[in-house]
């Protein structure tokens, strides 16, 4: 049985031809089962390009299977997890293309960040960045320019079911972000592997070796500044926050803070409209983001 708001997030990414791969789950988990000695368990509702489930492998420990109508996707994400060498991100233990299926190691004990009561240390989050910015950049990955047009056009679908967010951030000032974000991804001299949506909710809090640990990544090739937006910029009460944070990052990643500013302000109108239409919005938090979208005309 798929969680019905699992369910709904796939539909609303993919639209309504992505039922007939739902139809599909029993039969694919069935020849998993068979071909991996694989015991599924119980469906882990998160996620907006798949569907997962917790499980085990044999007689061996637990595993996180990952079903997805984005075959593509996937395998970016395989053919990344399997260039970060870290204790940082999950071992692949079996991978499907055909089927679309990704097996990777649980993570304990895996509370997402965003479920998190407090915000991490920037030393922690700057060993996660830094590890996986070390992962080897084959040029066949996407380019950040690629995932940056992809994400502006996504969200900006929300002013259609949303009318009422243009009083949070006007178009004018969205396009003004993303023209920032486009002329940022032209920038090669900090390129690297990027996880391309390091976001809290794509990071599991392991043990005291692991730490932070990276999942469910977009991976493509760009400007390494670009992973820290989301970090920077979550839970953040004002913009003195942000730029306090923006400077400790950069000097863990050993780059300049105006390059991670940069790309805050480029996607803070973004952020700003994705919290405003949340449930109860902190205001501190909106008030901060928005401040931030207005700097777009200046930088």
């Amino acid at each position: 049985m798929i969680d019905p708001a699992s369910r709904q997030r796939l539909l609303d990414r993919f639209g309504d031809e992505v039922e007939a791969w739902f139809d599909e789950i029993p039969a694919v988990l069935a020849i998993l089962s068979d071909r991996w000695l694989l015991r599924e368990g119980v469906q882990i509702p998160r996620g907006s390009v798949s569907i997962v489930f917790r499980c085990r492998v044999g007689g061996g420990p637990d595993g996180v299977l990952k079903l997805s109508p984005d075959r593509p996707r996937l395998a970016w994400e395989a053919a990344a997890l399997n260039a970060w060498m870290t204790v940082h991100a999950p071992r692949v233990i079996r991978f499907d293309e055909d089927l679309g299926a990704l097996l990777i190691e649980a993570i304990e004990p895996g509370t997402p960040l965003d479920m998190s009561p407090g915000y991490p240390s920037m030393e922690t989050v700057g060993k996660l960045v830094n590890a996986l910015h070390e992962g080897s950049r084959d040029p066949s990955f996407p380019t950040v320019e690629r995932r940056v047009a992809y994400l502006f056009e996504s969200s900006q679908r929300l002013y259609e079911r949303h009318p009422q967010l243009q009083r949070v951030i006007s178009p004018e000032l969205y396009a003004e972000g993303r023209s920032l974000a486009e002329r940022l991804t032209k920038v090669e001299s900090r390129d690297a592997l990027l996880h391309g949506d390091l976001t809290p909710s794509n990071i599991l809090v392991g043990d005291e070796v692991r730490g932070l640990v990276a999942i469910d990544s977009a991976p493509c090739i760009g400007d390494a500044a670009f992973d820290a937006v989301d970090l920077v910029l979550w839970r953040a009460e004002s913009l003195q926050t942000i730029e306090q944070r923006a400077e400790r990052l950069a000097s863990l990643m050993e780059i300049d803070a105006s390059a991670i500013l940069s790309w805050c302000i480029a996607f803070a109108g973004m952020n700003a409209l994705e919290l405003a239409g949340s449930e109860d919005p902190p205001s501190d938090e909106l008030e901060a983001l928005m401040m931030l979208a207005a700097l777009a005309n200046e930088t």
